[in-house]
């Protein structure tokens, strides 16, 4: 085997957590280091960001208490450059470059903002911790709980998992409320699609509890959103929409750093990878979770979610230690699923939700708590204790 191995792990998402925690156990007995280098000094947990909104359950859980024991150096910085050549990677905390002999490139995305006029403006983003705590405090603002006979539209703009998810939080919450000043509030979900690829038998059971929650459904091409402005947004059949608040759930894109250093890229910035997830041509660089563009047998690409990343994490990690080892016959190829996705759990709210685990499909108060249960599984899994 080889001795002294630097690996550094950019990234500390669902994917690069994995991937870290997984070369760690496996080379355990060498005198390898790992390096993993992220941003904050938490990891977020993404699938529960939507429960902020409500002011229930946790997000984070820190690094530290991730990596108790471990054999993992974490390196709290931005990186602002990476020259895949000579295998240095720069960051805002270093004065000198860092350099490696595998890389795992795991920097998650950012949401993607098409150009729609006064998007970027005047829409709440939904991708982090810091966004949710927005959009919770102007939930609780005097503006949306003033006595009012107005009508306050709240717009959720994308109908994939998280805008379903933010929708139901909101509406579910906003049920439980007996006081007369939330009365006059209502939730519109805005989107091409709802729930795009999932089973029907899934859509019709989150169409009808939204039904439940006084949810307005605007589906169709013809309502793609064309323009947002201060207090509206107009949609491309013409109408014009009042709104209080918009929340853009319209999907994720990569991180332009990827492109900027010479990785090929396509669909929405992913870069390009092969069935052992290394980038094109770089043979130890490995590419995972968001930033990654692998397609399913179908020629789709891979969603990107908690769980395929976690999939990239564990993948990435093994064949990392088959090359190290002198073994790169044993490397395991990424086989994407396809129908897409067998295992998924959403929530709608804190006591609805839809999911399917191992081809068994569960609605309801079960589907809900199918998803907390991954939740602890999941922290069980990594190790990390303290919680926020």
């Amino acid at each position: 085997m080889k001795t002294n191995i630097q690996i550094i792990v950019a990234g500390g998402g669902y994917a690069g957590i994995q991937a870290a925690l997984g070369l760690e156990q496996l080379l355990k007995d060498s005198h390898s280091k790992i390096q993993l280098i992220d941003r904050n000094e938490y990891h977020t947990l993404l699938p529960s960001l939507p429960e902020l909104i409500s002011k229930r359950g946790f997000s984070i859980i820190y690094y530290k208490d991730i990596m108790r024991k471990k054999r993992i150096n974490l390196i709290q910085a931005n990186i602002i450059n990476i020259d895949l050549n000579r295998k240095l990677v720069f960051t805002t905390e270093h004065s000198h470059p860092l350099g490696y002999d595998f890389l795992v490139l795991s920097l998650g995305s950012r949401p993607y903002l098409p150009n729609i006029p006064g998007l970027r403006e005047y829409a709440f983003q939904f991708n982090s911790i810091e966004n949710a705590k927005k959009i919770a405090e102007r939930l609780s603002s005097k503006e949306m709980i003033t006595d009012s006979t107005e009508t306050k539209n709240i717009l959720i703009g994308g109908g994939g998992a998280t805008g379903v998810e933010v929708a139901g939080e909101i509406a579910s919450l906003n049920k439980k409320k007996d006081q007369q000043q939330n009365k006059n509030l209502k939730v519109i979900l805005i989107s091409p699609k709802l729930l795009a690829g999932f089973p029907s038998s899934t859509i019709n059971w989150a169409r009808a509890y939204f039904e439940a929650l006084n949810v307005e459904l605007l589906l169709g091409c013809e309502n793609y959103i064309t323009e947002v402005r201060p207090d509206l947004v107009c949609l491309k059949s013409g109408r014009n929409i009042k709104s209080t608040m918009l929340i853009w759930t319209g999907g994720v894109t990569a991180l332009p750093i990827l492109q900027q250093i010479g990785l090929k890229t396509g669909y929405k910035g992913r870069v390009l990878v092969n069935k052992f997830l290394q980038a094109e041509g770089r043979k130890n660089v490995f590419v995972l979770g968001d930033a990654a563009l692998i397609l399913d047998s179908k020629g789709y690409p891979v969603p990107t979610t908690a769980y395929f990343a976690e999939q990239h994490g564990k993948i990435a990690a093994q064949n990392i230690y088959s090359i190290i080892s002198n073994r790169e016959d044993t490397m395991k190829e990424y086989k994407a699923e396809s129908p897409w996705p067998d295992n998924f759990a959403i929530s709608i709210g804190a006591d609805f939700g839809v999911s399917r685990i191992k081809g068994l499909n569960l609605y309801g108060y079960s589907a809900s708590k199918v998803k907390k249960l991954i939740k602890m599984k999941y922290l069980k899994d990594i190790g990390g204790r303290r919680v926020f």
